[in-house]
């Protein structure tokens, strides 16, 4: 039997900003920070990609694509927009760099692929598309990150964001170690509860042991930071609790 059409639709994202980077060290200037290689938007739209802190933590994470030669930067909105103008103008230093913020975007997810002018496609509603984030085990920046503790294998970012032969940039030497020799414990994994998921940094405790703490949520099921040598025993992608 033939295969069933799917209708592409859409979601609107919520909570995004957008940070462009201008001049003629821009190229340069990003390459040298971020964990993915920028030359990859040669052949693709849009890269996935984090700034980390100089141990290799998570401080943001960001979708690239280019406008002209200028670089946008989807990135969370409001404060945490704010927060990374602030840090890409500690590191801007002498290059010849423009960097322009709007904290409150419009941004619309077709798949996995993001646009800013509103498709003319079916909108989804956020939940289902977050449902779907859930189970596939996908990172939502700070809904799912301790900013400044957390790791990129500990959120499952370590091969979708990170270019492993592009070069230095900041927090490379613990991300790449972590990744050559396969230190990391745990990670986040799809959970279901029998009644609405506790709220981020909650304690998860099975057979009487501490096995990590709750991330986001979405009605009875969200992402859970595990120890992988703890997990509970699991159904249909999702671990039990």
């Amino acid at each position: 039997m033939p295969q069933e059409e799917i209708t592409p639709c859409f979601v609107e994202m919520r909570n995004r900003g957008l940070l462009k980077v201008g001049g003629e060290d821009g190229f340069k200037f990003l390459q040298n920070l971020v964990t993915n290689d920028l030359h990859k938007l040669e052949r693709q739209k849009t890269i996935h990609a984090c700034l980390l802190s100089a141990q290799g933590k998570f401080l943001h994470d960001f979708f690239i694509s280019k406008d002209g030669e200028a670089f946008l930067l989807d990135c969370e909105g409001g404060e945490r927009t704010k927060d990374l103008l602030k840090l890409l103008t500690m590191y801007r230093l002498r290059s010849k760099v423009t960097l322009e913020a709007q904290e409150d975007i419009k941004v619309y997810a077709i798949g996995d692929e993001r646009v800013f002018e509103k498709p003319d496609l079916p909108e989804k509603d956020f939940e289902e598309w977050d449902k779907d984030r859930i189970a596939r085990a996908i990172a939502d920046g700070s809904r799912d990150a301790e900013i400044g503790k957390s790791t990129l294998s500990d959120l499952n970012l370590d091969e979708t964001a990170v270019d492993y032969t592009k070069g230095c940039y900041i927090g490379q030497e613990l991300t790449a170690r972590v990744h050559n020799r396969g230190l990391a414990k745990r990670h986040l994994v799809p959970v279901k509860f029998e009644t609405p998921a506790p709220a981020f940094g909650t304690t998860l405790i099975y057979n009487d042991k501490n096995i990590g703490d709750m991330r986001s949520s979405c009605d009875e099921i969200g992402l859970a930071l595990l120890k992988d040598d703890l997990l509970p025993p699991s159904k249909d992608g999702f671990y039990l609790l």
